[in-house]
């Protein structure tokens, strides 16, 4: 009988081990940094998303004894987590520099970057134009979540998420549509 690695184990299992001892807690941030970081990378510069990665996970370590599997999934905990440290990131950095934009990829080109930046911040202009429960929703959802983990995540209902996600994506259609296509309805 072969034992298993800490890779191959569930989370459950992975999490029962950091309560009994919090060097353990390395196999969950293993699994789960880069998506984490994804998730941050999404609303924020790369500066901002590194240091609210690090405080998702320290704030998830602190708080790993109390975590409780009957209520819910670990993912869907961390992800509560690190949406807290955005929203404290963005509180703190009001505003993106464009200075930690222009660094992200350094083998992109100065006008393929800048192309990327506009879109993106297009995007995240238009995102922050919804309501704050559709935003989670999106970002949520950018993040690969499932419908039960968003649900589990902002401790909602499965519907009640898949309405907020509904409304969201018809609102950013709205917001997204190009200027010229409403001006040639008018002639």
């Amino acid at each position: 009988m072969t034992e298993q690695r800490p890779a191959e184990l569930p989370d459950a299992h992975l999490v029962e081990m950091a309560q009994r001892d919090p060097t353990a807690f390395v196999h969950l941030y293993d699994r789960y940094v880069d998506q984490i970081y994804r998730y941050c990378a999404q609303r924020l510069t790369q500066t901002a998303a590194e240091d609210a990665t690090s405080v998702a996970f320290l704030n998830a370590l602190r708080a790993i004894d109390g975590f409780d599997s009957d209520r819910g999934g670990f993912r869907a905990w961390l992800y509560r987590i690190a949406h807290n440290a955005v929203i404290d990131q963005i509180r703190v950095r009001s505003h993106a520099q464009i200075d930690d934009l222009l660094l992200e990829d350094p083998e992109i080109g100065l006008e393929d970057r800048m192309v990327a930046i506009d879109q993106r911040q297009s995007l995240l202009r238009a995102v922050r134009q919804l309501p704050p429960d559709q935003q989670q929703v999106i970002h949520l959802r950018l993040a690969s979540l499932t419908g039960a983990e968003i649900a589990e995540a902002m401790g909602r209902s499965h519907v009640a998420v898949r309405a907020l996600q509904h409304r969201a994506i018809k609102r950013l259609r709205t917001i997204l549509q190009p200027i010229g296509k409403d001006l040639t309805h008018d002639q």
